[in-house]
């Protein structure tokens, strides 16, 4: 009887419970749903097995060193590797908080950076803006020189020329990542109405095209300030021989003209 009514009663405080618990989920408001976007963070990668254990230790992160392949350190607030990063580790995919490095460690991590090519600029320039044009003028040598500057302002040009011509408002984000496997491309925080497929112009020809052309009248006048003066050379050569009949000594006698 005892354990009947123990039974009971827990039942009855279970039910009680569920009542409530399900009573109190029953009032919470939805969540709306969010507007996603991205962030972009610099990332450290760290391989180098003693810079791995040295960062653990300074951490205070219980990993074996001998375990771990790599880890990431996120500069989640974007002002520079330190406290409050997010370090990863792998292949645990253990995550971390960076609390308080030493100033040694603080020090070097203030020294990281990517090197960007990066550009900023206003909507008001045109995309051959960004193309070098230039390139033509430059020698073999200066093209080495500036390789990157140039590379980076014909990518730049041709994007920017498609995004215009495809996209009518503003803002727009995109993000093209590619490696030995594949690519990535992807767009966000874009308005779909803002879409408007407009195709590339076409190619220039580069095959010869020749247009015939008839000449049905021509009428020439040439008025000259000056008189000019042909010579003409007339060369003209005469010879004549005349023979004369013997003599009666029997002697021949010839006479040769010339004439001019």
């Amino acid at each position: 009887m005892y354990t009947l009514t123990r039974i009971l009663i827990i039942s009855f405080l279970s039910l009680f419970f569920l009542m409530a618990f399900t009573g109190a989920n029953s009032n919470r408001p939805s969540i709306a749903e969010p507007q996603v976007s991205q962030i972009f963070r610099n990332i450290a990668e760290i391989t180098d097995s003693a810079s791995i254990e040295w960062i653990l230790d300074d951490f205070l992160i219980a990993e074996d060193p001998s375990q771990v392949e790599r880890i990431e350190i996120i500069d989640v607030s974007n002002i520079g590797f330190g406290r409050d990063d997010i370090v990863v580790v792998y292949p645990s995919l253990n995550v971390y908080i960076v609390e308080q490095p030493s100033a040694e460690l603080t020090e070097i991590m203030r020294s990281w950076g990517i090197q960007e090519q990066r550009r900023d600029a206003s909507n008001e320039l045109q995309p051959n803006y960004f193309y070098p044009a230039f390139a033509d003028t430059l020698s073999e040598e200066e093209i080495q020189e500036r390789q990157i500057e140039l590379v980076q302002g014909s990518i730049l040009a041709d994007l920017l020329e498609s995004v215009n011509r495809n996209y009518t408002d503003m803002p727009l984000s995109l993000r093209f990542e590619r490696d030995n496997e594949g690519f990535t491309f992807q767009l966000w925080n874009y308005d779909r109405d803002a879409f408007a497929y407009r195709p590339r112009p076409a190619a220039p020809d580069t095959v010869g095209i020749y247009d015939f052309m008839y000449v049905v009248a021509a009428d020439t006048i040439v008025i000259a300030d000056t008189v000019m003066y042909d010579l003409m050379f007339i060369n003209r050569a005469v010879q004549e021989i005349i023979e004369l009949p013997p003599a009666p000594s029997d002697r021949q006698v010839i006479r040769t003209t010339s004439l001019p």
